[in-house]
């Protein structure tokens, strides 16, 4: 076998030829049509998120209703790993983590199976359910807003019919989620004074407006054969129907008890760009677009808009675009490819010095590349950013196997072989090492079916290890038919002999292997000397780190507004915030700042994104923000944190559990005073349980009710009607829905007294009589918000931490501030959650790391039928430890995700250089030579391959580990410092190293054979 592929790649070389040819205009096709994307598909998160409905609704009763029976129905679920639920004003909400190897699918008929089994125990409001499980193609590509012209009045309008007819129909768009901009109403503002001077019951004017204006469905009939539909109109066509609307047959008018105006709704969200007011979208493109293709048109559409008159001097600002992350990102992976694979075939220039040579083995960097683009274009991959970082991991390791096949050809022709029996036996020499080489660094990437812990992870390297596979397959294919091939048509060119330097280097090298292996004690005192010298220097200060989604450009600011504060007041304080913010906002280098804080809210938040040409990073502009926070504000609390998408590692949740509400309302207080008070924490944000808002509850007098013959129902929904409102049927004008809302003005509803002096029609007197005479009121605070935690009451707490100092040391001194706090019998605080995670991952890692070990050892020993030689290869892993160690310290790097994808990678490709060298060892020693002389022989003939393929691979990685690219906020940079730093020490001391313990086993072996054997003897 080993001399057959390239016996036949010379006997056919036609065919070889067009197979080639083939699969190159295979490549070319795929990388033209694969659709561009930022993550990769297919990836199946093992979470979901159950929404239930429950209108008119206080927390306390959502939980107690809805929360706790659906939860213990969700207890039952198969590989459930935890339950969060969340009961608010009018909805409950379920986040269910499943465990990775369970189908979301069958995760999914599970849910609804448990939660149509509670329907028939909960409350008859309850009649539907969502539930969302995450898809990468859903999330949004484009995130914008729109800053609206001074002067223009209907918002909605402008949103809802011209830019967002226009944006939907974009070739690619699937859907536009908006925000910010609420319908104009037609409010029916009644007064309480005038209705009490004309003696109104307010009850039967709203009927009788109801039973005014509605549409109704009236069946259908049949005449002649023909079925006819039948529809009741009565509806009102414009407000001047309502201000001429006659309510009493003594010609009383609506106007004469009310007031008609068109107002926006007074609970609607505060939401601005740069102090503007401003909607916000969300813009998904479909499954199968180009994300790229269809953010430009988006970006299209938006110049359009600006030219439409309706729209003169309107702003359209995108705060994340995916497309224009893709592009920049594969423009830089693309740039940083070509770099390094020109950097490569320098390297390999400098020492071959033959161009045609040189030429040869470049040519598998881009046929190997677009090979592994046709795969995966066949695979239905997209181009992804994870995609393309493999690619770039391959550049420089896809021509090893064409390094080492072709200098064997050319040493096979110095020994004055023919072309075509050089090419066959050159080859086939070192056919079981390439495959073997090749074969240990494909198999590291297996761990990744085994790695179910962590599925971030797993899909992380899954994306990444394909196109290293694929692209190293290729390389090998290349090695066997190619080169030969090749090779036998460049008969005039030649390996010139070895530059003066590498013969220097060659001199000194045989000098220093000789003294090693005649002196190996003191060579083994110096390996261990070094290794504990690494450890001792280096390890102390290796930061581990749990890398994360980072938008630099992010400063996030987290206010809370008084509980008792309406719409106008939240107005006020938000406009006060922003005029501070804008008067830092060239100190700050801060180009655009956003603002929302939602109707039923006291928390609101602020984003600023600095500028692009911005000297400060965001590290000092947080800095320079916390200096400058307002505190003159009563009752307003600002901080500052790092953002929605920070780093995990520096943005930590605690949970405390208990029962009683305000129990734990107090006792978060408490932590976070605590926990502010730690060098290191920024800030200390309380979940919403503890906003308690205040509550005035209403309790009816029993017998007043009866004495004026009011039942309970009609004096509870009265008030609800003149707090909340009531909506009638809209209007439709000029082919326009108007919403109509009839309520209490706003003077009548200002002040507790007032209310209590609101009308109530008493049908025993037929006359007015005030609300104050028929109940009493008391004062309470009630939770915005009841959580559970696996069915245990709990309160988040979540810290913003500073970078200045490492996170854990942080969390330790929080926890030491924390250890002397008494906790009530059933309380208690867990703030193990974030090292569990920190853990989890860290295990994933080192499981991986460990598999891949396992499994390159079983191929070695397959291959090399060998259960010694395989332990003197992997040998070089420690070494290259040495090597990634000293690289991480000396530039500062923390160990994260991307360094520990870097060490699996360092698993197979550290060993190649050993395999290469101990397969040609065995070769001459299986020929007769004596143990020495094949050591001293082999590592002279593989000195040259073993720099070159080391050199191609390094130098094919440094544009990676100098560049400032990322994967959606994780920098490569720390991959290809562990790879450079790994291979480099590893390369070194492998020429030395391994001859010393292939040496020692072997004296092992052959002692162990000795004894057994006398061992046989004395016992025969």
């Amino acid at each position: 076998m080993k001399r057959w592929l390239p016996a036949f790649a010379l006997k056919r070389p036609v065919t070889v030829f067009m197979t080639i040819v083939a699969l190159l205009t295979l490549g070319l096709i795929a990388y033209a049509r694969m659709p561009l994307q930022l993550m990769p598909g297919g990836f199946q998160a093992s979470s979901m998120w159950v929404n239930i409905p429950f209108a008119n609704a206080t927390p306390r009763e959502a939980d107690e209703l809805v929360a706790r029976p659906i939860s213990e129905e969700f207890s039952t679920l198969p590989s459930l790993k935890r339950m969060d639920s969340r009961a608010s004003a009018n909805s409950v909400g379920f986040s269910l983590e499943f465990h990775p190897s369970l189908d979301m699918a069958v995760a999914y008929n599970e849910v609804v199976e448990r939660i149509e089994r509670a329907m028939p125990d909960l409350p008859e409001e309850v009649d539907r359910y969502w539930i969302y499980k995450f898809d990468p193609d859903d999330t949004p590509i484009i995130w914008s807003a729109i800053m609206f012209p001074e002067g223009t009045e209907d918002h909605y309008n402008l949103l809802n019919k011209v830019i967002m007819p226009r944006l939907e129909r974009i070739s690619g768009v699937a859907s536009i989620d908006a925000w910010g901009v609420d319908a104009k109403r037609l409010q029916i503002a009644y007064d309480r004074e005038r209705m009490i001077a004309h003696g109104i019951n307010l009850g039967e004017v709203q009927r009788k407006l109801q039973a005014d204006n509605f549409q109704m469905s009236g069946g259908q009939f049949e005449e002649n054969g023909r079925v006819q539909y039948i529809r009741s109109l009565s509806r009102f066509s414009s407000p001047e129907d309502l201000q001429d609307y006659t309510i009493r047959d003594d010609g009383l008018k609506l106007t004469d008890i009310a007031d008609l105006r068109m107002i926006a709704a007074g609970d609607a969200d505060i939401n601005r760009m740069n102090g503007q007011d401003s909607a916000g979208l969300a813009i998904s493109k479909e499954s199968s677009a180009n994300t790229v293709e269809t953010s430009r048109a988006v970006e299209q559409a938006f110049e359009e808009l600006k030219a439409d008159p309706r729209l003169t001097g309107a702003e359209f600002l995108i705060f994340f675009n995916q497309g224009e992350t893709i592009q920049n990102s594969l423009d830089t992976l693309q740039e940083a490819g070509i770099v390094g694979g020109l950097m490569a075939v320098v390297v390999l220039f400098v020492f071959l010095r033959e161009w045609r040579m040189t030429l040869l083995i470049a040519s598998a960097i881009p046929f190997s590349l677009l090979i592994t683009l046709g795969v995966l274009y066949m695979q239905g991959e997209s181009l992804n950013v994870a995609a393309m970082m493999g690619l770039m991991l391959a550049v420089g390791m896809v021509v090893d196997n064409a390094i080492v096949v072709v200098e064997s050809i050319y040493r096979h022709r110095k020994e004055h072989d023919s072309v075509s029996e050089a090419a066959v036996s050159g080859t086939a020499e070192v056919a079981l090492a390439i495959l073997a080489s090749t074969a240990t660094t494909m198999v590291v990437f297996l761990p990744v079916i085994l790695m179910t812990e962590n599925a971030t992870t797993s899909r992380m390297l899954g994306v990444v290890g394909l196109p290293v596979v694929y692209a190293l397959a290729a390389s090998l294919f290349m090695a066997l038919l190619f080169a030969p091939l090749a090779t036998s048509f460049v008969s005039g060119g030649g390996i010139r002999e070895d530059a003066r330097w590498l013969v220097w280097l060659r001199g000194r090298y045989e000098k220093l292997l000789r003294t090693s292996l005649r002196r190996p004690a003191d060579t083994g005192i110096s390996i261990i000397a070094l290794m504990f010298l690494t450890m001792t220097i280096t390890g102390p200060s290796m930061k581990c780190v749990q890398d994360g989604g980072d938008d630099a450009n992010e400063v996030e600011l987290t206010f809370t507004v008084p509980p008792t504060a309406g719409y106008w007041e939240k107005d006020d304080i938000t406009r006060e915030l922003e005029g501070w913010l804008q008067e830092h906002k060239e100190e700050w280098q801060i180009g655009n700042y956003r603002l929302r804080l939602r109707d039923q809210s006291t928390r609101g938040r602020m984003w600023a994104y600095l500028r692009e040409d911005a000297t400060l990073t965001r590290d000092e502009v947080v800095e320079k923000v916390r200096e400058a926070l307002p505190d003159h504000m009563p009752g307003v609390v600002v901080s500052v944190g790092w953002g929605q998408s920070a780093n995990s590692e520096y943005k930590v949740e605690l949970e405390i559990y208990g029962e009683d509400l305000d129990t734990l309302a107090a006792l978060a207080d408490e932590v976070a005073r605590r926990a502010r008070a730690v060098d290191g924490v920024l800030q200390a944000e309380v979940g919403d349980l503890a906003e308690g808002l205040p509550e005035i509850q209403v309790l009816p007098k029993a017998e007043a009710l009866t004495d004026h013959g009011v039942t309970a129902s009609d004096f509870g929904g009265t008030l609800a009607f003149a707090l909340r409102g009531s909506l009638l049927e809209p209007i439709q004008e000029r082919g326009k829905e108007l919403e109509v809302e009839t309520r209490l003005s706003v003077y009548d509803r200002s002040d507790i007294a007032t209310l209590l002096d609101f009308p109530i029609w008493s049908q025993e007197s037929m006359s007015l009589i005030p609300a104050r005479s028929l109940a009493d009121i008391r004062f309470a605070s009630g939770p915005n918000t009841i959580r559970r935690r696996s069915r245990r009451t709990a309160l988040d707490l979540t810290l913003d931490l500073s970078r200045d100092k490492p996170a854990y040391e942080t969390m330790a001194a929080v926890n030491a501030a924390l250890k002397d706090m008494k906790m009530p019998r059933g309380y208690s605080i867990d703030t193990d959650e974030w090292a569990n995670s920190q853990q989890t991952e860290n295990d994933a890692t080192a499981f991986a790391l460990g598999m891949s070990v396992v499994f390159v050892y079983l191929l070695m020993g397959v291959l090399f039928e060998s259960w010694l030689l395989p332990l003197t290869i992997l040998a070089t892993l420690p070494l290259a430890g040495i090597g990634v160690g000293w690289m991480l310290h000396l530039t500062k790097t923390p160990f994260g995700t991307m360094a520990g994808i870097g060490l699996v990678v360092l698993v197979g490709v550290v060993v190649n250089n050993g395999i290469v060298l101990i397969d040609l060892i065995t070769q001459l020693r299986r020929e007769g030579m004596e143990r020495s002389e094949a050591i001293l022989e082999a590592c002279q003939r593989r000195l040259r391959p073993i720099l070159m393929t080391a050199a191609t691979t390094i130098f094919g990685m440094v544009p990676m580990a100098l560049g400032s690219s990322n994967f959606v906020g994780i920098p490569y940079a720390p991959m290809g410092r562990t790879v450079i730093g790994g291979l480099a020490a590893s390369t070194a001391l492998t020429l030395i190293v391994i001859p010393f313990l292939y040496v020692l086993l072997d004296d092992l072996r052959a002692s162990a054979g000795r004894a057994i054997r006398r061992l046989w003897e004395k016992s025969a």
